[in-house]
């Protein structure tokens, strides 16, 4: 009887947590859903932005919620990251709850087993850490896209370069064009872009750029074209040949890594499909023995 009591006071304060944080967080979700439409978690995420700012969990929390942070910045850009880091923290509280809630509700439903509470509370431990471990493959994906995606970018660049243009001029034109959607490069590239048509210096547009990107080989392809575009020549069309060579070693090495863990993925459904054959052929002789 215990166990059901529990769950009332549990719901109980997730309705008691929610009605007081609607007046005050209610206009903070609908004002940065972006163009999501609202669904049911952002319906009742205003209990879980409750829940951390009373608990002061930034404080308490800021290593993990750093790191948090700095994928959030990689993932959404240094404007957006605050606020996207404050939904991560605020959903983790709410799957947790919601958690903790379900396993209360089974174990009351099992007869009272107070065993599911602390499935429940390891389970609503571990949720925290699977939503980092996604985020953290967004920013691995968009990483890789992005390596696969530069050399291309950079020998357009170069081409332009040799035909005489300046390098401002070969970076708008080798963007221009370009379907930006579903790719991460390309979008932080037409944003420097759109800074330089903007009479941007051309330093700081590619310092940002840089920034956004946080990765080494940006990193290598922004110094390049800062420490040659003034210059212009020969040595600007060879320090880019240089770094287009070391990027396309880089992108067949990542291939080379992205075709093994295709491979790896494939042993699995290889040894199932073996095992459901040998059941197969062996079922028959095994009856006819019987």
């Amino acid at each position: 009887m215990w166990i059901a009591v529990l769950f009332v006071l549990e719901l109980t304060a997730a309705f008691a947590a929610l009605y007081m944080a609607r007046p005050q967080y209610s206009s903070w979700v609908h004002g940065h859903r972006g163009t999501k439409p609202l669904d049911a978690l952002s319906r009742i995420l205003p209990a879980g932005l409750w829940v951390m700012d009373r608990t002061r969990l930034a404080d308490r929390l800021t290593e993990p919620l750093g790191q948090v942070h700095l994928i959030m910045i990689q993932l959404h850009g240094a404007k957006k990251a605050l606020i996207e880091t404050k939904r991560f923290a605020a959903q983790a509280i709410v799957y947790s709850y919601g958690a903790l809630c379900l396993s209360t509700l089974l174990g009351w439903a099992a007869g009272g087993q107070a065993e599911m509470l602390l499935y429940g509370l390891l389970l609503a431990a571990f949720i925290p850490f699977v939503m980092y471990k996604q985020i953290s493959n967004q920013c691995q994906k968009r990483k890789r896209q992005m390596l696969i995606e530069l050399p291309e970018v950079l020998n357009r660049i170069l081409l332009l370069v040799s035909a005489g243009e300046t390098v401002p001029q070969a970076l708008i034109r080798s963007v221009e064009g370009k379907e930006h959607k579903g790719s991460p490069l390309l979008t932080e590239l037409a944003a420097a872009v759109q800074a330089l048509k903007m009479n941007g210096s051309f330093s700081k547009v590619m310092e940002e750029f840089s920034k956004r990107c946080a990765m080494q080989e940006t990193s290598l392809f922004t110094t390049a074209l800062l420490m040659n575009h003034k210059r212009g020549g020969d040595e600007l069309v060879m320090s880019l040949q240089e770094l287009s060579i070391t990027l396309w070693d880089k992108r067949k090495a990542l291939a080379r890594t992205l075709g093994e863990e295709g491979s790896s993925k494939l042993v699995f459904p290889m040894v199932l499909i073996f095992f459901v054959v040998m059941v197969i052929v062996a079922a028959p002789a095994m009856l006819m023995m019987n």
